[in-house]
């Protein structure tokens, strides 16, 4: 049960029952502190109504708890309490039970916004739910019921479904700069190569003009065949990507991945990847073809335009059928997504991709010029 308070009154019946408790008795006296402040904050019980889509297309929504702790800033000087990792969007703000302590065992308020403008005041219980929705202020009254402290307190919730990409339109001159590819592709073409394939760190590839595999170890002064350990007919041949990432397994190793299409391969995109050492003594690298198994139904099928993006901890394949492919296992299965996807209203698929520093993954429409800068919410 709520229960609401006029402060006056409050104060002074407890007054008064602290001189009648007293009486006369000069040795018994006891003494009220007029300072106090929140002293911890933190969200007990937050309920989340999430929706689903069974395969069959039926949505459903249930109910969990909140399962990761949300972490509370109290600024004594500014008075304001807040989180600074939003809560998901789905999450019941009105019914919402909290932790809060005082100190000097000072009395904790919430202040009420009313349809009037006035202050509704009710005692803090800790097993009472909140309406984080409606809350004005949260004050604590000191012992003595001379004065108290008032906290701005805001609750950040995400104003977008978690796990999922936000796509925002940007400016065209806050494309990232890929300084280091336009060294790469300088070199490649002064050293006579014919395609630039992509690079990470010092290590480069490229096609020479007789479909060779190339690679150099120096930004591209020098250039030498790279070693395959399977046909090297299967090589992509068109719509060739690159991408690379450090490999957890090992110290000083990347781990590569490139994608294209061949016409000597049915409907799906060729994946080779290399696993490349460079600590001191290393053994030398092979590419490797990843084949589509039989029973494999999750592969890259074949299409124009390909880009491939490590992103978020895992490659993601995106060409002109208006999907983002997701690797989870580094190359071998790809699979869509309700969390990547492309904008809603992107004018098309032929695009140029490319992930930056910051987290962000960029668009660019290689025919209409728009720029888009997604980012996955967690």
């Amino acid at each position: 049960m709520k229960r609401y308070i006029e402060l006056l009154c409050l104060v002074m019946v407890s007054m008064l029952l602290q001189t009648s408790c007293l009486g006369s008795d000069d040795s018994s006296n006891t003494e009220y502190s007029s300072d106090t402040a929140i002293k911890t904050f933190s969200l007990s019980a937050v309920n989340r109504y999430v929706h689903t889509t069974s395969k069959s297309g039926k949505d459903s929504v249930y109910k969990k708890t909140l399962a990761n702790p949300v972490v509370f800033t109290i600024d004594q000087y500014q008075h304001k309490i807040y989180n600074t990792d939003s809560l998901p969007v789905d999450c019941d703000m009105k019914h919402v039970l909290a932790t809060i302590t005082s100190v000097n065992s000072g009395t904790v308020v919430i202040n009420y916004s009313t349809t009037t403008g006035s202050d509704s005041l009710m005692y803090y219980v800790s097993t009472d739910s909140i309406d984080f929705t409606k809350i004005k202020d949260l004050r604590v009254y000191s012992a003595d019921g001379s004065g108290y402290r008032s906290y701005e307190l805001t609750v950040n919730v995400h104003q977008v479904k978690s796990g999922q990409m936000v796509w925002q339109q940007m400016p065209a001159y806050y494309v990232p700069v890929d300084y280091q590819r336009i060294i790469w592709e300088r070199n490649v073409f002064a050293a006579g190569l014919q395609q630039f394939i992509g690079a990470y760190n010092q290590e480069g590839y490229a096609y020479d003009s007789n479909r060779k595999l190339m690679v150099s170890s120096d930004w591209g002064n020098t250039w030498e065949e790279d070693l395959i350990d399977e046909n090297a007919e299967l090589l992509p041949s068109n719509n060739v990507a690159f991408a690379a990432w450090p490999f957890a397994a090992n110290d000083s190793t990347d781990y590569q991945l490139m994608i294209g299409t061949s016409d000597l391969y049915g409907k799906a995109c060729v994946v080779w990847r290399k696993i490349s050492e460079h600590a001191y003594r290393s053994l030398p690298s092979f590419w490797v073809f990843l084949p589509v198994e039989s029973y494999n139904k999750y592969y890259l099928p074949k299409m124009d335009n390909l880009n491939l993006v490590y992103y978020n901890g895992m490659p993601l394949a995106i060409g002109n059928d208006g999907n983002i492919y997701v690797s989870r296992d580094q190359g071998i299965t790809w699979k869509t997504t309700s969390e990547y996807t492309l904008p809603s209203n992107i004018g098309t698929y032929n695009l140029t991709a490319l992930a930056d520093d910051e987290g962000y993954l960029w668009l660019v429409g290689k025919d209409t010029g728009e720029v888009w800068r997604g980012k996955i919410i967690e």
